[in-house]
């Protein structure tokens, strides 16, 4: 097992974990992803980038998060209480359905804050689908905070904001 950066000759996995990720979350009803969105070049362009780390398990992708200091313009609208010096974004965090049950989302989590703390970012950011309690149950009992929530242009359910000071 092992949480690396991804690099371009990963690519394929990391399509087809999102291919799992996406036809789970629509067979629940939720639309979150789609075939184009997170799509093949936004992929590219994580990788290119150096953001996008996997979550590698005897040569398979089971899981993945970006880790980036970009702000995603929906955040502009969200009142956040933490420190707004030096955060880390998470985004595309997804643990394929079959190892869902696994600690694999609690291990990416705890390399993203170790991540952040090795890199001196002073808080963590994110948002889940608002209709996720489990999610949100989740991020909770990590010591994330509710910071307000968004609509997106594609997408009816609101995301709920959270962030952690480190």
């Amino acid at each position: 097992m092992e949480i690396k950066q991804a690099s371009s000759s990963d690519l394929i996995d990391i399509l087809f974990l999102l291919k799992q990720c996406t036809l789970e979350m629509n067979m629940k009803g939720f639309k979150q992803w789609n075939d184009a969105n997170p799509g093949r070049e936004l992929i590219k362009e994580d990788i290119e980038k150096g953001t996008l780390y996997i979550f590698m398990d005897l040569g398979i992708a089971k899981g993945m998060i970006n880790l980036s200091d970009e702000i995603p313009a929906e955040y502009n609208q969200i009142n956040w209480k933490g420190n707004p010096d030096k955060i880390l974004y998470i985004k595309r965090f997804a643990v394929h359905p079959f190892w869902k049950n696994t600690d694999i989302s609690d291990k990416l989590m705890n390399f993203a804050e170790q991540y952040a703390k090795k890199k001196n970012y002073k808080g963590i950011r994110l948002d889940v689908l608002d209709s996720y309690p489990a999610d949100e149950k989740f991020f909770s009992n990590r010591s994330y905070e509710h910071a307000g929530n968004f609509h997106s242009d594609f997408q009816k359910i609101p995301y709920a904001c959270f962030e952690k000071n480190l």
